[in-house]
């Protein structure tokens, strides 16, 4: 199998199993229809939150943006999306520090319209060799500089006013283009991530294989033994928690919670037959 191949393959067995580190990963390899896997906005952003709320910055970082621009089913929440990147700023992201630079610049997001804060977290983010950040500072440098030297008092009333419009519209193109930055600076993580896991199975191909292997037999009999043991047969309770539903559920919400499961399990796709087997049971003990 190769290394997309399995990667989709544990991905599908395990969707929430991992770390935060690798809800962030699956949520890229979503976002962007890798590793074997259809472009999903809605269960990448599923897989972002997931690890944000782990605190992991890169992913407070992009749910930000997926906020902002509500997308993957998210509404368009500002404040939210001011919100997580600020969390993520703190945490010395860069591209979290340049995109609420732009909220300060325009006041969105609940924040006070402020220059100088803005100018000082595209300063941050400049420091670690970030274009958008370095480029926005290089246009607007005197602008800046007056502000953090305490001399823009007497003309920032005029600037503002000369330059108002120009300034939403230019931060409008900037955005574009970050976001244009953000989608290139993704393929180069998947690219690296790809090229890691590949060496690390050069490296190390039989322990890994051993240690799926495992993990997979772990899950196996982790489930045999919830089977009645007096009838051998699942019950409806075990079938409700393996398709995911509660008790006294419609057949049509038990076919939709099969039918969604089974995509991602069945053999054809790079799944496994025994839990295709057990999602069959399932579905045959709730439909009975």
């Amino acid at each position: 199998m190769s290394t997309d191949r399995r990667a989709g393959h544990l991905y599908k067995l395990f969707p929430d199993g991992g770390g935060a580190g690798t809800q962030y990963n699956l949520g890229i390899s979503n976002e962007r229809g890798r590793d074997g896997l259809l472009q999903d906005d809605r269960e990448a952003a599923r897989l972002y939150k997931l690890a944000a709320d782990q605190g992991c910055a890169d992913a407070q970082c992009v749910l930000g943006a997926f906020y902002a621009q509500g997308r993957g089913g998210l509404p368009k929440d500002d404040r939210e999306a001011a919100r997580l990147y600020k969390l993520a700023a703190e945490q010395g992201i860069a591209s979290a520090q340049y995109n609420l630079g732009l909220f300060y610049a325009q006041g969105r997001g609940g924040l006070t319209k402020g220059d100088r804060e803005a100018a000082r977290l595209y300063k941050l983010a400049a420091n670690q060799g970030y274009a958008p950040a370095q480029a926005i500072l290089q246009k607007e440098r005197r602008t800046y500089t007056d502000l953090f030297r305490g001399k823009a008092d007497s003309t920032r009333d005029g600037w503002r006013q000369k330059h108002e419009e120009q300034g939403r519209q230019w931060h409008a193109s900037e955005q574009q283009s970050h976001n244009r930055w953000l989608d290139e600076e993704r393929d180069r993580q998947i690219d690296a991530a790809d090229g890691e896991c590949k060496r690390r199975q050069q490296e190390e191909p039989e322990q890994q294989h051993e240690a799926d292997e495992r993990r997979c037999q772990r899950v196996q009999d982790e489930q045999e033994p919830q089977r009645d043991t007096a009838s051998d047969e699942m019950s409806i309770a075990q079938a409700c928690e393996l398709i995911g539903i509660n008790a006294g559920a419609t057949e049509q919400e038990i076919r939709a919670a099969y039918n969604r499961l089974m995509k991602r399990v069945h053999p054809d796709v790079g799944g496994s037959a025994y839990f295709s087997k057990e999602l069959n049971a399932a579905r045959d003990v709730l439909l009975k």
